[in-house]
């Protein structure tokens, strides 16, 4: 879906870098960002996946807060307590303000990532996220630490699996982009089992699908550097 937006955008966006008009530019970079919101509403807010998204929340009683982050990037937080939803704007709040703070005093060691994920640089926001979502401790602490120390976490992660002999149980990568401490992390694993466990009992075919998708995240692990690389190339218009 985010392809698709951007493909219906790069003509505009290649054209946007080579303009010199300041006052143009400005009025080109609204209108695209206005562009993207309605076309982000037309793909993924109108697809079938974003319907069954809404249709089983609201079928199992849970509730949905939609976070913009910018454009055609929104973050879908699926609660039930109220408590959860309010500790959940807690942390966007403070998110706002360090965007606001890597504006006004960026860090030349950060790069442009800053901009757009300042709370990836914040230990103690990363943590108060990572165990509102439910990760495992050792693994939320490992990542905050990663980020404070400047280690590349998905670096790190990969080169964790590189150096294994054997195959870790998938079932330590119990969610996509989530980076274990260890790739043999007992808490990790015993959490992935649990999440498959249950699914299987509510639905088989829901055990079958987490089965396959915890599979696709240890995978994706192994070679996320060179997606971020890619990610970065095409940021940059290289």
């Amino acid at each position: 879906m985010g392809e698709a937006i951007d493909t219906r955008f790069k003509p505009r966006l290649e054209k946007l870098r080579a303009m010199q008009d300041l006052k143009a530019k400005i009025r080109e970079i609204g209108d695209i960002r206005k562009g993207m919101a309605s076309a982000f509403d037309e793909i993924v807010e109108g697809s079938a996946e974003y319907k069954a998204l809404t249709t089983w929340a609201k079928r199992l009683g849970l509730k949905i807060d939609q976070v913009e982050v910018r454009p055609t990037v929104h973050e879908f937080y699926i609660y039930k307590e109220r408590e959860t939803l309010k500790e959940l704007q807690r942390l966007m709040q403070e998110r706002g303000k360090l965007r606001v703070e890597a504006v006004k005093k960026p860090d030349p060691s950060r790069g442009q990532l800053q901009f757009a994920y300042p709370e990836e640089f914040n230990g103690g926001w990363i943590r108060r996220m990572g165990r509102l979502l439910g990760y495992p401790d050792c693994c939320v602490d490992r990542y905050a630490s990663d980020r404070e120390q400047g280690i590349n976490a998905e670096a790190r992660a990969a080169a964790q699996l590189k150096e294994l002999l054997t195959t870790p149980d998938p079932h330590v990568y119990l969610a996509s982009y989530f980076f274990p401490c260890s790739p043999t992390c007992e808490k990790a694993m015993q959490k992935g089992e649990h999440y498959h466990d249950k699914l299987t009992e509510a639905l088989p075919e829901a055990g079958e699908a987490y089965e396959t998708i915890v599979r696709e995240n240890l995978e994706r692990v192994r070679i996320q550097p060179e997606i971020i690389s890619e990610y970065l190339s095409r940021l940059r218009g290289v």
